[in-house]
C-alpha cells in the first residue's frame, strides 16, 4: 500500500512540467501578453490578432499572429514590445466572429484565472472559443473564454510550454 502510495504522488510530481522560465519571462516582460498583441495588432495595418504566445525556451520572445483581410502575418517581439521580426505566415482559415478582442479575452482570462496569459490559440473544437494558457505562481491553467468574453471553462492545463 505504501508503495503503491509513493508511485501515486512521484507520477503526480512528474506530472506538472517546470514552469519557472516561463515565470521568469513573464517577470521580466515590459509588456503583457494582451498588451503585446495590441502592439502587433498596430504595427500591422488593419490587423486582428488570432495567436499568441510568450517562448521562455532561450532568449524569451513573444510571437503574435495577426489576419488582414485574408492574410496572416507572424510577428516576433521581445519582452521590450520591439518588433524582431514580421513575416508571411499564409492564407489565413475562416475564423470566428466574435464581439470580444483577443486583448479583451486575454484580460478576461488572467482576471479569471489570477495569472498571466501565456498563450492563446482557438480552440481545437471550437474555433470561437479561444484556449487561453494562464500562469499563476508556477501553474498553467487553461481557461476557455467565449465569443462574447464568458468562462466557458477554467481548469489545470495539460500543455508543456
Amino acid at each position: 500500500m505504501k508503495i503503491l502510495a509513493i508511485a501515486f504522488l512521484g507520477a503526480a510530481a512528474c506530472g506538472t512540467p517546470d514552469q519557472s522560465a516561463l515565470r521568469t519571462a513573464v517577470d521580466e516582460a515590459e509588456y503583457s501578453l494582451a498588451q503585446t498583441v495590441g502592439l502587433a495588432e498596430a504595427s500591422v495595418l488593419h490587423s486582428t490578432g488570432i495567436t499568441a504566445r510568450l517562448h521562455a525556451d532561450g532568449t524569451a520572445t513573444y510571437t503574435v499572429e495577426t489576419v488582414a483581410e485574408t492574410a496572416k502575418q507572424q510577428l516576433v517581439l521581445d519582452l521590450h514590445g520591439q518588433v524582431l521580426a514580421n513575416r508571411p505566415a499564409g492564407a489565413a482559415a475562416a475564423g470566428c466572429e466574435t464581439a470580444i478582442s483577443l486583448t479583451d479575452a486575454l484580460e478576461v482570462a488572467a482576471n479569471a484565472a489570477g495569472g498571466d496569459a501565456v498563450a492563446v490559440v482557438p480552440d481545437d473544437d471550437d474555433p470561437c472559443l479561444r484556449e487561453i494558457q494562464v500562469l499563476v505562481g508556477e501553474t498553467l491553467w487553461e481557461v476557455k473564454v467565449g465569443p462574447g468574453g464568458e468562462i466557458v471553462e477554467n481548469e489545470l492545463s495539460d500543455e508543456v510550454l
